[in-house]
Parts: structure tokens; C-alpha cells; sequence
């Protein structure tokens, strides 16, 4: 449309920076494939080569009768110690101006329901000056006709901080403030926080238990006897309670001093829950403890192994963990403030496509749960302007323990998502897939496919799009596959 304006649709797993333009050519239309009860996107980015341009619009039109609905969000910018990224996603944000040379990006999301229609759909973006149209652009929607099932996908534990919501947000209610993250992180991203609403005592917190999507939840610490057995007498009239729940004591133990502090919660927790699971994330093992192992040191208290992905450099990790889980025992990894490149994490300035392949490996290593230490650790300030969240530990660490933002800095009462986070969404989403393809055409197929993307913890393809055809490969084939079932 013209030499000036330029309108391009992009794939996801990009990160588009304010001033990036046309990677691609110009490309004006964009196909999303997805299951049903799903959900999938694109980016579609505007940039004025000449100019600028006021009170622009952008509109979604969907005339389809198949039962999936769109989302528009707003891509916003943060500053990584002075480099613009965009994170915060902010929907209905649909008017904008536009700087010379500065692109304005959207997320298009097509979000589907377990009734939604297989099949093939078209949708028009619309794309408005002071009113008038300017141009219309096609999006293909392939709708594939299985289904994600939200009650069988991986564990997630990410921690959430209620003293940050009431320093950031001001809430009235602070308890009603972290049930709208809480759920929030839940309905949208498949995501549990650490601990639920509720206090697991309180009659309110058995919804959330018996909520087939909580896959798990923290039971807080105290060191006193008669709490512990009242979480426990709780618990146990509900054995599918018993398997979410977890106790988190010690983090990252690195000396036997840490490991003697292990010991001794764990006796105490076992003589009033016996059975108890205890989730301890590990990054090395201990520096004074010579010849000695974490993972030897860790056997009798762990029901929930959770290593750091960097220890899956060597092969040993792998196979352990395959074992742990043939015994029963619940296996998941974590990220923090490392590792980084050429390891995959959630950093604001890292590409979308290492976000997104997070839980292929998870998948590509047979492991079925990730922890991640916060949310919304926003110690040194609002997250839409400090995104140094651990100058402590790193000045170059953006948006660690930060994934969420406070809505109320743009006229929103509750939280706001990030891109980080909906591509981890999308990433969860594909996890599942992935075990229906196994079942479908066996571990071989499925561990060649996710090769072709990602062989181990820190290889990938130099051909970033590259995932997108696997991912739509790997769909088309299960559609096949489930219309002849």
C-alpha cells in the first residue's frame, strides 16, 4: 500500500524492536494453524518510512462461524538500560500514532474452544487513518481437529510476591488483588503460582484443589507441630490434594551446611506428613562436601526433582531425571537469572524463538514440570520502568522475576501479560501436543521433529521460522491421523 507506510505480518517467535522493519519483504497476509481449545498467533507490525502519522486504528473483523475468538494486543516498549524491547501486551489498545521510523507492533491471537469447528477460516485486519481505511489485510486460520486438553498439561510453579502487588498496585484488598493474578496467570497462561489464593485450611481454597488446571500448589512452612499436621489432616481426605501439594524449604542448597538444614526439615515435615513431597531447586553440588553429589545428597528428601536447565549440559542430568520419573517421582527444571544464551530463558531482551522452545526441550528431555522463582519481583520499582530486576546479581539481567505488570499504569484494573508470557503459553500448548504425537507415531518421531529445532539444552536451528513449519508439520500430521481415527 504505497511506499511510505509499510504493513507486514511476522511470526511470533520474533522479538520486534521498535525500529525493525521487513525481514521478511513485505509480506501482507499470515496462516496460523492450531488445535482446538487453543490458542495460537502472529505479529503484525506497522512503520511510517516518511513522516509521521496520527489517530491511526486497527480493527478485527471476523465474520466466521466456527466458535474461535481474536485478540488484539498492543505491543508496549521497555527500556533494557536504554535499548527499547517490546513485553507488555495491552489489549483493546487500538489507536495509536506513529513516530517517523518507529514501528507500532500487535499480537494477533486466535483462541479456540473445545467446540470450535476444524476447518479453514479467513479474517481481515483492518487498518484505519483519521477514520478511513487504508488497507485490509487476510489472515488463514487452519483449525485442526484435535484437541488441547488444559487438564493434562505440564506442572508449573512460578512464584508470585504479595508485599510487591501492595508496593506496586495500592490495592484496597491485597488478597483480592492476588487472587486476580493468581487467576489471571491460570486461565490465560496455564501457569500455578506458588501458593494458592486461600490458605489451603480456608473452605475457599477447595475449589482450587479439586480445579483439575491447578497441577500444583506450595504448602507454606512453619515449624510448629500442630500446623503442620492441620495442613496434613486436610490434605489427606483428598488424595489428588496429597499429589499437587508440595513443601519448598530450601532454595539452591551450594554448601553440606545447606544440605544438614534439608535433613532436618525433612525429618520434621515426615513425623507429621508422612510421604510429603519437597521440591528443592539445585544448581551445583556442594563446594565443601569432596566427591559429593546433589543429586546423592538430595534421593531421601525429593519427591520433585527440579535441577536448573544449565546442569543438563551433561548427559548424566538426562538420564537421572528419565530414571527419577520411571520411580514415580515428579520431575522439573528451573530458570532465574541464568542461564543465558545459548540456553533458552525468559529474558525481555532474548528472542521470542528461545521462549517459545522452552517447552520443547522440556519435552525433547521427558521433563513434565518448571519452576520459576517470581512473577512480578518488582523490588526496585514499576516494571514498565525498571527492568533491571537483580542489579545485585547482574546490571544486564532485563525482566528476571518479572513476567506481569500492573495494569493500573495504563487504566487497567488488574494485571497485564508480556509477550514472554504468551509465547510461553503457546510453548505449554505445543508441550501437549507433543505427547499426542508420541502416542500417535511413537518417541522416535516426535524426538526427530523437535530436533530439527532444538537437539539439547543449549543447540538450535540458525532458521528461526523454521519452527513454525515443524510445529505446523507435526499438527497437520495428528489432523490426518485423528480424521481417520
Amino acid at each position: 500500500m504505497g511506499n511510505k507506510l509499510k504493513i507486514w505480518f511476522v511470526t511470533p517467535q520474533m522479538t520486534m524492536r521498535p525500529k525493525e522493519y521487513n525481514h521478511f519483504g513485505d509480506r501482507e497476509s499470515y496462516s496460523i494453524y492450531l488445535a482446538r481449545n487453543a490458542t495460537e498467533g502472529c505479529q503484525m507490525s506497522i512503520i511510517s518510512l516518511e513522516g509521521a502519522r496520527k489517530n491511526m486504528s486497527v480493527e478485527i473483523v471476523n465474520d466466521c462461524d466456527a466458535g474461535f475468538t481474536v485478540e488484539l494486543l498492543r505491543e508496549h516498549y521497555v527500556s533494557c538500560d536504554g535499548a527499547l524491547f517490546p513485553d507488555p501486551v495491552v489489549p483493546n489498545d487500538t489507536t495509536f500514532d506513529l513516530e517517523e521510523m518507529k514501528s507500532v507492533t500487535y499480537l494477533i491471537n486466535i483462541v479456540t474452544n473445545p467446540d470450535t469447528k476444524p476447518g479453514g477460516y479467513g479474517i481481515k485486519v483492518i487498518l484505519r487513518q483519521d477514520g478511513e481505511i487504508y488497507g485490509e489485510y487476510d489472515i488463514w486460520v487452519t483449525v485442526w481437529n484435535f484437541a488441547i486438553d488444559h487438564s493434562a498439561l505440564m506442572e508449573t510453579a512460578f512464584g508470585m510476591e504479595r508485599s510487591f502487588l501492595e508496593k506496586i498496585c495500592k490495592p484496597a484488598d491485597i488478597d483480592e488483588c492476588y487472587k486476580k493474578y493468581y487467576d489471571f496467570m491460570l486461565e490465560r497462561y496455564h501457569i500455578c503460582a506458588g501458593f494458592l489464593p486461600y490458605d489451603i485450611l480456608d473452605a475457599r481454597a477447595d475449589e482450587y484443589m479439586n480445579n483439575p488446571a491447578v497441577k500444583s500448589f506450595r504448602i507454606p512452612y512453619n515449624a510448629k507441630p500442630e500446623t503442620v499436621t492441620a495442613y496434613y489432616n486436610k490434605l489427606k481426605t483428598n488424595p489428588e490434594w496429597l499429589k499437587k501439594a508440595y513443601y519448598y524449604v530450601v532454595d539452591e542448597p551450594q554448601c553440606m551446611a545447606d544440605y544438614e538444614r534439608i535433613e532436618k526439615a525433612y525429618e520434621f515435615i515426615e513425623k507429621y506428613h508422612p510421604n510429603h513431597a519437597q521440591v528443592v531447586p539445585f544448581y551445583m553440588n556442594p563446594r565443601d562436601g569432596e566427591g559429593k553429589k546433589a543429586i546423592d545428597l538430595l534421593s531421601r528428601h525429593c519427591k520433585v526433582w527440579c535441577p536448573k536447565i544449565s546442569m543438563f549440559k551433561d548427559d548424566y542430568m538426562g538420564k537421572f531425571m528419565l530414571e527419577r520419573e520411571k520411580l514415580g517421582d515428579r520431575t522439573w527444571w528451573y530458570y532465574c537469572w541464568e542461564p543465558g544464551y545459548p540456553y533458552s530463558n525468559v529474558f525481555i531482551d532474548m528472542d521470542n524463538f528461545y521462549h517459545r522452545t522452552i517447552a520443547w526441550q522440556q519435552y525433547l528431555y521427558g521433563i513434565n514440570g518448571m519452576l520459576y522463582w517470581s512473577v512480578n519481583w518488582w523490588k526496585h520499582g514499576s516494571p514498565w520502568d525498571v527492568t533491571t530486576t537483580v542489579p545485585e546479581l547482574s546490571n544486564y539481567c532485563f525482566g528476571d522475576g518479572s513476567l506481569l505488570y500492573n495494569g493500573d499504569e495504563v487504566g487497567i484494573d488488574g494485571p497485564v501479560g508480556s509477550i514472554r508470557m504468551e509465547i510461553l503459553r503457546y510453548s505449554i500448548e505445543d508441550h501437549y501436543m507433543f505427547s499426542l504425537a508420541e502416542k500417535a507415531f511413537g518417541r522416535e518421531y516426535i524426538v526427530n521433529e523437535i530436533s530439527k529445532v532444538t537437539s539439547c539444552v543449549y543447540r538450535y536451528t540458525d532458521i528461526h521460522w523454521l519452527l513454525d513449519d515443524i510445529r505446523r508439520d507435526i499438527g497437520n500430521k495428528l489432523n490426518e491421523y485423528y480424521g481417520n481415527c
